[in-house]
């Protein structure tokens, strides 16, 4: 008889890669190091958005989302690691797992941070970082503007 939805106010969300975003990649051969710099934008972004965490970074692979918010919050990050984009679609590019997540989820507004411009149509909600400096203070006005946009029809979500 409940049916959720109208009852549950969608949520801003952040579609977070992590290597080039909050792992500068500062050598072809070496990835992995999480820089705090980066870490403290996010937060900001997160705060002031009003949003939560989406992983749809290749660190999703074979991890929770409990052990994804453990190695941020391990880091310094003080937001909430919500879910991840699904995985397993052959020959997805990441624009298509983020639609793919999109459908099935109500959101009022959404932001994709990421190194790659691979997006497709969702191409307008991304803030590309350079991959050898990652999330810069200068990205944070250009990410939480494109977050606090509405969705049109101010839902994503299939049928809704």
């Amino acid at each position: 008889m409940a049916r959720p939805g109208p009852s549950v106010k969608p949520r801003r969300v952040i579609f977070l890669d992590i290597d080039g975003v909050l792992a500068p990649i500062r050598r072809w051969d070496r990835y992995g190091d999480l820089d705090p710099a980066c870490i403290q934008v996010l937060n900001q972004i997160v705060a002031r958005g009003g949003a939560d965490v989406v992983v749809s970074s290749t660190w999703r692979y074979g991890k929770t989302v409990a052990e994804l918010q453990a190695i941020l919050a391990t880091q310094g990050f003080t937001g909430r690691v919500l879910d991840r984009t699904p995985t397993g679609v052959p020959g997805a590019d990441r624009g298509e797992e983020i639609a793919a997540w999109l459908a099935e989820h109500a959101v009022a507004g959404y932001v994709i941070i990421d190194d790659h411009a691979d997006m497709g149509s969702l191409r307008t909600r991304l803030v590309q970082t350079h991959p050898a400096h990652g999330l810069q203070p200068a990205d944070a006005p250009r990410a939480i503007a494109v977050l606090i946009r509405p969705t049109t029809g101010g839902s994503t979500r299939r049928g809704v």
